[in-house]
């Protein structure tokens, strides 16, 4: 079975994403060693290992930070690739490729169809729609 790229993401990132951002916008004073490793996806254990290892002593919006590019999961190692990228204005197939985990040959598609100039956060979404993403992979 196919589906779209936009449909992993809007399904399995952006939702993460999302509720890490209300998170740190809403309560902050909450941030702390479980919720930390709850929304990063990471043991109770891992986040205390990164404190220990970073020097940090307790979790603000900026140490969450921190901990997040050292952390294992799947949505850290997403963020620390748009990050080493430097979360560009305009993305490359070779942007989209490392940081999303998709092969160049289906984002080089996918801009075909579509037609895109240039990528860019605005329409990034538009583009995931025209890559197909089989689900037995």
């Amino acid at each position: 079975m196919t589906i779209t790229f936009l449909e992993v993401y809007q399904k399995n990132i952006a939702p993460v994403l999302e509720k890490i951002d209300l998170f740190l916008k809403t309560t902050p004073e909450l941030l702390d060693i479980p919720h930390t490793a709850q929304l990063l996806h990471l043991s109770e254990n891992e986040v205390r290992s990164i404190m220990y290892e970073e020097q940090i002593e307790s979790i603000t919006p900026a140490t969450f930070f921190m901990i997040m590019y050292q952390g294992s999961s799947k949505i850290c190692n997403l963020l620390q690739r748009e990050w080493q990228r430097n979360s560009p204005q305009e993305y490359s197939i070779e942007d989209i490729a490392y940081i999303y985990h998709l092969s160049e040959e289906q984002i080089y598609a996918a801009v075909q169809k579509t037609g895109l100039a240039k990528i860019t956060s605005e329409n990034i979404h538009f583009l995931f729609s025209y890559i197909p993403v089989d689900l037995l992979q």
